[in-house]
């Protein structure tokens, strides 16, 4: 017979908050599936396309705005908790002088790319939401104590709110520009919901305070995450920004359809690996060993739950989309078969970076994704002009696969972080052993 092991608070505390951030982004996930649904539809997939491509063009600046100060802020809240004051202070006001950075390139960047005056003002417009990340702050304080109950809570109420106002727009039949300022007020009212949960806490905003010596260590922390998230943002979002320049807007609608179904699913290694983070760090300070099994395991799993999605999408994707959206996005259907296989390695790599963070080995991060970058830039560059939407799946999945797996075998110390990567790919050869272990 089996024992059953009384849960530990800590472990109960975890599961809680996994339990909370996993059903809060399956909520979004089915309210955000049924509504952009309607949404992609109604514009058609030139209007769709163009919106995409703006929001993907702000995408590439996002990672200014945000400094990599996501996860440096939650370690040291972890390790710092009588700081806390100090630490959001400083990180709020940091992020608010890289949010207007970022939007002074937006505007350069997309003027000196000779877009149409529509093109032009829907990105100036959907760049304004740079502005509002500097209060993420607040996220990153519910993050380092594994308290996520009443944010998701406001997060699900605040998507239902955006996703009537979209179904709205719709009903009422107003124009692409409408839709476009709703993704500006999406952003501010996500971060209008986390601050009154925050203050509903009994904490104030007005306690923060702006320390130079903490923004100087904060910034010494994460340069290296700001370069390796503007490479990120490359690797994930330049696909569409290079379609609508070498191919057509149209291309972009049908590839930005089948990346939506896609990487709708990228929530759940964000969710376990943020609720585990905490724990993983705490671990590491009382045994090594005990610290890699519990990283072999979060991996393992990792794999386990891509594969999971990824292969029933595969061939289910031609009925889902046609039945859903309609024959005019067969081509997306197609894309969408391929493009599903880029989440195994995007599960990883959200996993592998909490290692990275625990051991400090940053710059690896930004050397990784930079291989990443410039891998789905040259592939997408050769790969686009032939094959258009399946062109850039193919550069995605490729360039996933060297920035999340095959880079840890070009630098020693991450070596054993790549056996432990293929081991976890290698699972089903496993899966015997693997199994025995639980009990």
């Amino acid at each position: 017979m089996f024992k059953v092991k009384k849960f530990s608070p800590q472990l109960l505390k975890i599961l809680r908050n996994i339990s909370w951030l996993t059903g809060e982004k399956v909520i979004r996930m089915g309210i955000n599936f049924f509504v952009v649904i309607y949404v992609v539809k109604y514009l058609g997939s030139e209007d769709f396309g163009k919106l995409s491509y703006c929001i993907s063009f702000v995408s590439l600046f996002d990672a200014i705005a945000k400094l990599g100060l996501d996860n440096i802020v939650v370690r040291n809240l972890v390790r710092e908790e009588g700081s806390r004051d100090v630490i959001l202070g400083t990180a709020f006001g940091l992020k608010l002088i890289g949010s207007l950075l970022a939007f002074l390139l937006i505007v350069t960047s997309i003027s000196a790319t000779h877009p149409t005056k529509e093109v032009w003002w829907m990105t100036i417009v959907i760049g304004l939401s740079m502005f509002f990340s500097a209060f993420d702050v607040i996220d990153y304080w519910f993050q380092s104590q594994v308290k996520s109950g009443a944010i998701s809570f406001a997060r699900i109420v605040q998507v239902i709110i955006i996703s009537l106002a979209k179904l709205g727009l719709i009903i009422a039949n107003f124009p692409l520009i409408a839709f476009v300022w709703l993704v500006l007020i999406d952003y501010a009212t996500k971060r209008i919901f986390i601050t009154i949960v925050y203050l509903k806490e009994r904490l104030s905003l007005f306690s923060w305070k702006f320390s130079y010596l903490q923004g100087k260590n904060l910034l010494a922390d994460s340069w290296s995450l700001i370069l390796s998230s503007v490479m990120i943002a490359i690797y994930m979002k330049i696909d569409q920004v290079m379609l609508g320049n070498m191919a057509d807007i149209q291309a972009v609608g049908n590839y930005a359809t089948a990346v939506k179904f896609s990487e709708i699913w990228y929530f759940v290694p964000v969710a376990i690996c943020s609720s585990v983070f905490p724990t993983i760090i705490k671990a590491r300070a009382r045994s090594k060993k005990e610290y890699y099994t519990k990283l072999q395991k979060l991996y393992d799993f990792m794999v386990v739950i891509s594969v999971f999605i990824a292969v029933p999408i595969t061939f289910l994707a031609k009925p889902i989309i046609i039945n859903l959206l309609g024959t005019e996005y067969t081509t997306a259907a197609t894309i969408l078969s391929c493009h599903i296989w880029a989440g195994v390695f995007a599960f990883l790599r959200v996993a592998r970076s909490r290692w990275l963070m625990a051991e400090n080995l940053t710059i690896f991060n930004f050397a990784t994704t930079s291989l990443g970058a410039v891998t789905n830039i040259i592939l997408n560059y050769y790969l686009i002009p032939q094959y258009q939407g399946m062109g850039a799946a193919i550069a995605t999945v490729i360039s996933y696969g060297v920035s999340g797996y095959l880079s840890c075998f070009v630098y020693p110390p991450m070596f054993n972080t790549g056996w432990m990567l293929t081991k976890a790919l290698l699972l089903p050869l496993r899966c015997k052993k693997y199994l025995v272990s639980l009990f």
